[in-house]
């Protein structure tokens, strides 16, 4: 996992890139944390980068966002929360989990 935020330099003692362009290993996907209206920047940042695995956060997605995704051709998950699928899966999370995979509602 390689921290990005424009605004930090480094987290916890690692460093963090201001932009997905700036990673020098390239990594497969990003999971995208940011407010709607700064999202779509990402996902232009993540073509650029050559990143083609998008998971925006549930909240973190726009409408223009997922279209300019979509018309790169990315794959994306968006509109749902990461923790129901970061392992371990605990808590409040493994139970919303087992609701929506009841009720036939977890992506593919």
């Amino acid at each position: 996992m390689v921290p990005v935020n424009p605004h930090a330099d480094s987290l916890e003692g690692e460093r963090c890139y201001h932009r997905l362009t700036e990673i020098a290993d390239k990594p497969e996907g990003a999971l995208v944390l940011t407010g709607s209206s700064q999202t779509e920047s990402v996902v232009r940042d993540a073509v650029q980068a050559g990143i083609r695995h998008l998971w925006i956060q549930q909240g973190s997605d726009s409408a223009a966002a997922l279209e300019l995704a979509r018309k790169e051709g990315l794959s994306v998950v968006s509109g749902d929360c990461i923790l129901m699928f970061a392992e371990p899966v605990a808590s409040f999370h493994r139970f919303h989990r087992w609701i929506w995979k009841l009720l036939g509602r977890l992506p593919k």
